[in-house]
């Protein structure tokens, strides 16, 4: 009969085992940690990454909500012409500013000297009466040469907000002339109370302007924030990230606790070490002793109830993260449908631009019938004086068809100037092209122009009357002016062309077309290469949206023998059921 084992070999076997799934599981536990550890580092900085990028989202979707109005608010004839030496235009000035400065929300509607002398303006109750000494000389040097002037400014009284400025296109006897819209800060600093983050902006002196820590504004942002270090990043120390916007003049600066990585690591490093210690413990169970079975299953079953109950908690934190998505979403939609809104007012101010451009012209042509009414109807009533009674009807029966001449014109400048429908409808491509010439032909007679057509009459497209025609005349004015600042006689050529489902309409011109150096901003919104004041900047990017609308795009290639050539493509539409 064999003997037995020593008690002390046992308990030796039984310590190196216990030694040797103890080095296991502290090994599997370090790798475990060390990965989580890379994991939620990376995580940590790309969240944070996207969270920066959000707010400066955000950020620059309020400012575009002021960013247009006082270059919108300094093409208006009142302010051009004003006379702020004359006391009832100074006052009629102050109440137009006074109407927009209530509807915009805004601190201030202001109009000031190139040195910050106040003409007139409009201010709320929150901001001191009168106040210019807040502006600096950027933002108007900015404006007096050309550009669009912002920057954050602090008032006498502590308050903060935004300015834009654009100068007013006043003849030089009058002086030069900038308008500013102070755009308020309160909007911006709820959106930021709302957020865990801590969110700074900053002007472009480095000074902190809106932020959602009372103690930072007005201090420099590198007190609280200071710029990335080089080199190795302490794992799970708070994360800060910096973004620069040199165009708007400021600077976002955001800053995340590394809370939350912390605990899911240490709950990997938890998981990692219990289930290795299970295993290992099973492992031992199974070679020692089967009476140990019992006391297996109940550990299994307390590791499986603290699992479930960390998938429970897993899950409410998945279903708060889903709810802040769709309030995310949201909070997008609205945004992008202000843009849109933004995008209409910007289209129909460009339209009624063209429809101020072509006022003289169209002031002309209408000055010849009612020229030849008079002296038709003169010689009528001399003819009938005579007893003529003939030729007194002859020149009645012109003045007849005079009313017809100018009923035409009008009612297609009416149709024109009309907010336009915003949905697309089946539409044959010669009707918005027939508006267009029929708008523009006294200028074109006016200026000597030659037009040569050479359109097929079956082109259907989904788009809208109103607005494509907007885009014709953009293109036809475009070419004239061109022309008239070379000085010589314009010819507008207009070709069609069907491809692959697709419908393109080229408008070449033989002006002096555009410099290598400007390709690049053509369609960009305020950028013109006429002279300054001869138009908004706002033609060939409104154009380019509205085709985009309809499903097509708007190009610009140099013209064959020099010149434009502007292409308009747009999906063909087969079906002519039911076109307008």
């Amino acid at each position: 009969m064999a003997s037995r084992e020593p008690l002390g070999s046992i308990w030796r076997k039984l310590l190196a085992r216990l030694a040797v799934l103890a080095g296991v599981v502290a090994l599997v536990t370090v790798v475990a940690v060390q990965l989580a550890e890379r994991s939620a580092d990376e995580e940590l900085d790309r969240e944070l990454a996207r969270a920066t990028e959000t707010y400066a989202t955000s950020l620059e979707a309020w400012q575009q909500q002021y960013w247009a109005l006082a270059a919108i608010y300094a093409e208006d004839p009142a302010l051009r012409d004003a006379n702020f030496l004359n006391g009832d235009a100074l006052a009629s000035i102050g109440s137009r500013l006074t109407r927009w400065n209530g509807a915009t929300g805004s601190q201030a509607t202001m109009i000031v000297r190139p040195d910050g002398t106040l003409l007139a303006g409009s201010f709320s109750s929150t901001v001191p009466e009168g106040e210019t000494a807040m502006l600096g000389t950027d933002i108007l040097r900015t404006a007096a040469n050309g550009g669009l002037g912002r920057s954050f400014v602090t008032w006498s009284n502590g308050q903060r907000g935004y300015a834009f400025a654009f100068e007013v296109d006043t003849v030089p006897e009058a002086g030069a002339e900038i308008v500013v819209v102070i755009a308020p800060l309160s909007e911006l600093e709820q959106y930021l109370q709302l957020q865990s983050d801590t969110v700074l902006v900053a002007d472009r002196s480095g000074i902190v302007a809106v932020a959602n820590r009372r103690d930072a504004i007005g201090r420099p942002i590198d007190e609280f924030a200071g710029p990335p270090q080089a080199g190795r990043k302490v794992p799970f120390a708070q994360r800060q990230s910096r973004l620069v916007n040199s165009r708007n003049g400021w600077t976002l600066s955001v800053s995340r606790s590394s809370e939350d990585a912390v605990q899911y690591v240490r709950l990997v490093g938890w998981l990692a070490a219990t289930g290795t210690s299970a295993l290992a413990l099973l492992a031992l169970l199974i070679l020692s002793r089967r009476a140990a079975y019992v006391e297996r299953l109940a550990l299994q079953r307390k590791m499986r109830t603290e699992l479930e109950e960390t998938v429970d908690r897993r899950t409410a934190e998945m279903r708060e993260a889903n709810r802040h998505l769709r309030e995310e979403i949201a909070r997008r939609q609205k945004i992008e449908k202000d843009l849109r809104e933004t995008h209409i007012e910007l289209t129909q101010a460009a339209k009624f631009a063209s429809v101020g451009q072509m006022s003289a012209v169209v002031s002309h042509e209408l000055n010849q019938p009612l020229t030849a009414i008079r002296s038709n109807a003169e010689l009528a009533h001399e003819y009938l004086d005579r007893e003529d009674n003939d030729l007194a009807r002859s020149k009645i029966s012109t003045i007849l068809d005079m009313p017809d001449r100018i009923a035409r014109l009008t009612k297609r400048l009416l149709n024109f100037s009309r907010q336009p429908r915003t949905d697309s409808y089946p539409l044959a491509l010669s009707v918005p092209l027939d508006d267009a010439f029929g708008i523009m032909e006294p200028r074109m007679q006016k200026e000597d122009a030659i037009f040569d057509l050479d359109v097929a009459p079956d082109l259907f497209v989904m788009g809208g009357r109103n607005r494509l025609s907007q885009v014709f005349i953009n293109l036809i004015a475009n070419a004239l002016d061109a022309c008239a600042s070379a000085d010589i006689p314009c010819h507008i050529a207009v070709r069609s062309r069907r491809e692959d489902g697709m419908i393109e309409l080229q408008f070449s011109d033989n002006g002096p077309g555009v410099s290598k150096e400007q390709e690049p901003r053509v369609f960009e919104a305020f950028f013109s290469t006429k002279e300054r004041g001869k138009g908004l900047g706002l033609g060939l990017s409104v154009s380019a949206k509205i085709v985009s609308e309809f499903g097509g795009e708007l190009l610009y290639r140099p013209g064959e023998n020099g010149g434009a050539t502007f292409i308009i493509a747009m999906p063909a539409l087969a079906q002519k059921e039911n076109v307008a």
